[in-house]
């Protein structure tokens, strides 16, 4: 694993909030695979031959969607986290599936570590739209690394999802937690990026989650 965390309050917040959390992810993978969601993702992804693809899973979390693919026939990957104990449960899972030569892994903020990454042909952000509080910088630096599939979910735009998430953001604010999620105009993002030279080729949801994947034109 390479280090290149920031020092700055969110990558900081960010660590220390999902470094709590990794062990049970893992444990969770182990036992129950891939989610609704992660599942729905690859459904998309798989709309394009995934033989020798380069991958990169930017907030890879414990490395569930990427290590699929790699199961199922990408090249190589390169994980992204600002949580070691995330980054740690991801190594560990590649070396008990025995691809851990593979992978690669990063530790720090993606938008500051973006011109250190290669392009890749395949790039995921699972969950990870709503971490960021300037999104914009998170998509022009994800698209122009990717080259040909581009695929995502973010909390669905619907009123009971919209007041959870706007009070979990709330209490974070008033109670100072380390880590707090963002609401964003999702239609706006989607618009963003198919002006980066993408098409939307897959949508789907869960009861929390949309799905999107888009193939660049």
């Amino acid at each position: 694993m390479t280090s290149c965390c920031t020092s700055s309050a969110a990558c900081s917040g960010n660590n220390l909030f999902f470094s709590r959390w990794s062990n049970s992810y893992g444990k969770r993978f182990r036992r129950k695979g891939l989610e609704k969601a992660q599942k729905r993702l690859l459904e998309g992804v798989r709309c394009e031959p995934l033989q020798a693809r380069e991958v990169l899973d930017i907030g890879c979390g414990v490395g569930a969607l990427h290590l699929s693919l790699l199961k199922e026939g990408a090249g190589r990957s390169i994980g992204v986290d600002m949580s070691e104990g995330m980054i740690r449960q991801a190594q560990q899972l590649a070396a008990e599936l025995g691809i851990r030569e593979k992978t690669s892994y990063l530790l720090g903020d993606f938008v500051t570590l973006a011109d250190l990454l290669p392009e890749s042909d395949i790039t995921l952000l699972d969950k990870v739209v709503c971490c960021y509080e300037q999104l914009d910088p998170l998509i022009e630096k994800s698209t122009v690394r990717t080259n040909r599939i581009y695929a995502l979910t973010h909390p669905r735009d619907s009123f009971p999802i919209q007041a959870a998430f706007k009070t979990q953001i709330f209490l974070g604010k008033l109670f100072r937690w380390s880590f707090h999620p963002f609401w964003h105009d999702w239609e706006r993002m989607k618009s963003l990026i198919c002006s980066k030279g993408f098409h939307l080729i897959y949508e789907n949801s869960t009861l929390v989650w949309n799905v999107l994947v888009f193939k660049r034109t």
